[in-house]
């Protein structure tokens, strides 16, 4: 690891752990480190090393900051609006990610916000809700998913347009069923009690404590096999973890980790954050990652880009496959035709037809959509599985620790 990687993790640990701590930056260093703040909106590490002058290293980073001051108080706003708009109706929604982690950090306004995620688990108020929505203005986007909804809405006076992701499932589906099914069980409507959160006088029902952990992690799970990581979420989960450590039941998220089969995913996480972040929240000494493994996931973190902007001309997993042969493509293959088709996919007898549908739509989006052919396609696909070998998931945890 590079002395320049080093600075930047010592003043993003900083950042995150409230340090006061002062970090050395020579000058020499400071072009890659504005390069990692811009990569990962990062700024507001920095504020402490601003200078007063107009130098352009500190105008960019300036500008990140107003940007993200700005954002947030639309992003606000526009929950705000659509969580008193559901509750008017009835409907009640968690509010997840966004302003809720936002107000964690040392400045909330500070933290990059994208769009707005709500989760709704029940099905009788999903349907409310999309009525709602849509009588409202809210224009549904013809995405296919197998977790959420999204919605766009523009408002009239400034023009700007903002997106909802509406969930009915917290995480999209995995290959993996096991995990899926403590996912459910987890947040479904019959077990998930969620508490109030207020920010900026406005009262939100969020995930408790245990449950957001959990949620952080297969949220970052999901990241990490689809690329675009991003440092911000360990930053997330720092924050949150140290401001709730005492509230957390430790116990309780060992055991769903260790159904779904993502312990080792959980410990690389939680080394990483304690060797390199600062994470000070102290759990069972017996849950610790491999050295070796969290250094490599960190340096792949600094190269990665920010969330969500991975290339979307690559097609990922929905987990990690020891070897990719022509049976790997079928199962993505069968769970994608199940996602396209939710209810026809529950009939065996129908699926040949949707096998061949989901495939001409793969080849038309691979040429459309991401602007490459089938071959390079494929090869991306095994590429990304064998740079996912690093962290042991699902069926690989599950035959390593059966070895062991």
């Amino acid at each position: 690891m590079e002395r320049s990687d080093q600075t930047y993790l010592e003043l993003i640990r900083n950042y995150c752990t409230r340090s006061e701590e002062k970090v050395e930056i020579p000058e020499a260093e400071w072009e890659k480190l504005q390069h990692y703040a811009g990569k990962h909106f990062t700024a507001a590490a920095f504020t402490p090393y601003l200078k007063a002058d107009t130098h352009e290293s500190n105008m960019v980073l300036k500008k990140q900051l107003k940007m993200l001051l700005y954002n947030y108080y639309q992003i606000e706003h526009f929950t705000r609006m659509i969580v008193s708009l559901l509750d008017r109706n009835g409907i009640s929604c968690y509010l997840l990610k966004g302003i809720s982690l936002a107000a964690y950090y040392p400045e909330a306004e500070y933290r990059k916000l994208g769009d707005v995620d709500l989760y709704i688990n029940e099905e009788k108020a999903l349907e409310r809700a999309k009525e709602v929505l849509v009588a409202e203005g809210f224009v549904e986007e013809k995405e296919i998913s197998d977790h959420h909804l999204i919605y766009h809405y523009t408002f009239a006076q400034t023009g700007r347009t903002y997106l909802l992701e509406l969930h009915y499932h917290v995480v999209g589906m995995y290959q993996y069923e096991p995990a899926n099914q403590v996912i459910d069980e987890v947040f479904s409507s019959g077990n998930l009690r969620g508490e109030c959160q207020v920010i900026e006088g406005y009262e939100y029902q969020v995930l408790p404590p245990t449950e957001y952990v959990f949620y952080m992690l297969h949220h970052m799970l999901k990241h990490y096999l689809y690329s675009g990581f991003g440092i911000r979420l360990l930053c997330d989960f720092i924050c949150y973890v140290e401001a709730r450590c005492d509230e957390i039941d430790f116990d309780r998220l060992h055991a769903w980790c260790r159904k779904s089969h993502m312990m080792h995913f959980y410990e690389t996480i939680m080394e990483s954050c304690h060797r390199y972040l600062g994470l000070g929240c102290e759990i069972d000494g017996s849950i610790w990652g491999d050295q070796e493994v969290s250094r490599k996931f960190i340096e792949k973190i600094l190269v990665d880009k920010d969330v969500g902007s991975g290339d979307s001309r690559t097609l990922v997993g929905s987990g990690t496959y020891e070897k990719v042969h022509l049976g790997t493509y079928f199962r993505e293959g069968h769970l994608q035709m199940k996602v396209r088709f939710k209810k026809l996919g529950r009939c065996p007898l129908l699926w040949l037809i949707l096998w061949v549908i989901t495939f001409v739509c793969f080849v038309r989006n691979t040429y459309k959509l991401r602007n490459t052919t089938v071959r390079e396609t494929l090869q991306a696909f095994r590429k990304k599985n064998d740079e996912l070998q690093l962290i042991p998931i699902f069926e690989q945890e599950k035959n390593k620790t059966e070895k062991n």
